[in-house]
This record gives structure tokens, sequence and C-alpha cells, in this order.
């Protein structure tokens, strides 16, 4: 069986890494790919819930919206403009806080569950404060702008890096697992 650690992390790895080509004109690594990894990921999750049929749902329904916002943008015709990508930002904030509750019910009363927890709880204030942060600096001005930004940009990296590490975390757990059930 594959690890579905590995898909959630590559998911979220191109959701939030941007990388553009020629400027603002091409993302080599568009959101929509992410949403399709992150999809996969939670249908490899080792459990039958409601949470996991809504989280992957949902993740669909983020996946097209995401690929509406690229092709605007690649369109140049930047209809939906920051506004769009904010409204995404939060969708995906209001995702990660549906996988995370999906992954808590993965692994209850099991050796992971306080790292899910702690995890999450980071997790959702970094991103949270981050999310603030971007919205709050559409309405300042010049070089106080650029700080707002590149404050809130930390501290969604840093929830990057925590997820990071918890997946790092999950798929040991999961490779420790599905090591011990061959063994049976």
């Amino acid at each position: 069986m594959k690890n579905p650690y590995d898909y959630l992390i590559g998911g979220f790895s191109f959701i939030f890494i941007d990388l553009k080509l020629y400027g603002e004109v091409l993302d080599i690594a568009p959101d929509f790919i992410g949403y399709a990894f992150l999809v996969y990921g939670i249908y490899l999750l080792p459990v039958f819930h409601n949470l996991k049929r809504w989280s992957k749902n949902f993740a669909i329904i983020l996946m097209v919206m995401s690929f509406l916002v690229e092709l605007d943008q690649w369109l140049g015709s930047l209809l939906l403009g920051q506004v769009g990508e904010q409204f995404m930002q939060f969708l995906l904030i209001v995702f990660m806080y549906y996988v995370f509750q999906l992954l808590l019910h993965v692994h209850e009363h099991k050796q992971l569950e306080v790292k899910t927890f702690k995890t999450y709880q980071k997790f959702m204030a970094l991103m949270l404060c981050g999310f603030v942060m971007h919205a709050f600096s559409i309405n300042v001005e010049g070089n106080l702008r650029e700080n707002f930004y590149f404050i809130g940009a930390m501290l969604q990296v840093i929830a990057y890096i925590l997820f990071s590490n918890y997946c790092r975390a999950g798929s040991k757990y999961f490779k420790e697992m599905k090591k011990v059930h061959s063994l049976q």
C-alpha cells in the first residue's frame, strides 16, 4: 500500500510553493496539482469515516476552484485578482481543519494522536495569523505592506515546516505499521 503522508506533504508543497516562470505568467507548480495529490493522499488513509469522504470532496472542489484562479492568472484577465487568492487561502485553512480532524480520527488512541493534536493547534494558529497579516497588508501602504506580507509569509512557512515534520513522522509510523501487519 502506498504511503498517504507522502501524498499529503507533496500536495501541500505544490499548494504552498509558487514557482513562477516568466514573471507572473506561468506557475510551474500549480495548486490544482497539489489538491489532486491531497485527494489521493486522503483516499489512501486507512479509515472509513464521513470526514474522509467530505475532505476528499472538499479537495476536489478546491482543485477545480484553484484551476479557475490559475486560468484567470494565465489568461491575464485577473478578474479574481488578490481577492480570489485570499479566498482560496481561507478555504485552504478550512480544508486543513477537516484534514486534521480526519487525522485525529485516524490516530485516535494511537501513538501519533498527541503529535497530531499539537501540530494541529500550532498549524492552525500560524496559518490564521499569516492569513490575517496578508489580508491586512492589502489595506496599508508601500513599505509597511511589504513588512506585513513578509511576516504573514514567514508565519505560514513555519506552519508548512510543522506540517512537513508531522507528515514525516506519520510516514515513519505508517511504514512501521505496514511492517508489523506484513509479519502477521
